[in-house]
């Protein structure tokens, strides 16, 4: 009985050191994974400055070509016709169309950019959370069985000649034998 006692010590000290692994091995990946993931969580960034304007610049260039394609048709209009009366007016809308363009363009940055920090923001917190979960289950676990390994040692405590003898004694008690009060037996004749 003593060898499954010396087991069930064994098996709870081996749980107990491997949830201190667990833990050990938690933190040390949590310092460094989770200060980025709290940034991202607390101030989500989208695109980069440079990211932005690499954007910015390709929209502009799109716009300031198709400007600049109606320009150029309208001045062919202008030298084949002779007549530059509509010329300004077109000049005119393109200008308009081109700046409305390159706001729309802009606009249509920004929120990509604010959709991408949203969509950083809900993965950092799913992540953290994912984090605080595998910690937190793995190391209970191992807590758990520590728990169940003292349950163990003592059961297997329980038994031996001492505990078989200190059992008998009472269930004689129980039986009819007498106590002549003082704590000591008698024997009735």
């Amino acid at each position: 009985m003593r060898q499954a006692q010396q087991q069930a010590s064994d098996a709870e000290k081996t749980a107990t050191s491997t949830g201190a692994k667990y833990s050990a091995a938690g933190d040390q990946i949590s310092s460094s994974l989770i200060p980025g993931l709290e940034r991202e969580a607390n101030n989500p960034e989208g695109f980069t400055p440079e990211e932005m304007n690499n954007q910015l610049v390709a929209g502009e260039q799109g716009a300031g070509g198709a400007n600049a394609g109606i320009a150029g048709q309208a001045n062919l209009q202008v030298a084949r016709t002779r007549n530059s009366a509509g010329e300004t007016a077109a000049l005119d809308s393109a200008a308009r169309d081109k700046t409305k363009q390159l706001s729309e363009n802009a606009l249509g940055v920004q929120n990509k950019s604010a959709e991408l920090g949203q969509q950083k923001q809900m993965t950092a917190q799913k992540e953290l959370g994912g984090l605080y979960g595998t910690d937190t289950e793995a190391n209970l676990k191992a807590q758990g069985l520590a728990t169940e390994d003292i349950d163990a040692e003592s059961k297997a405590g329980s038994s031996g000649w001492f505990q078989n003898m200190t059992g008998l004694i009472s269930s004689l008690r129980g039986a009819g034998g007498g106590s002549n009060g003082s704590g000591g037996w008698s024997v009735s004749g």
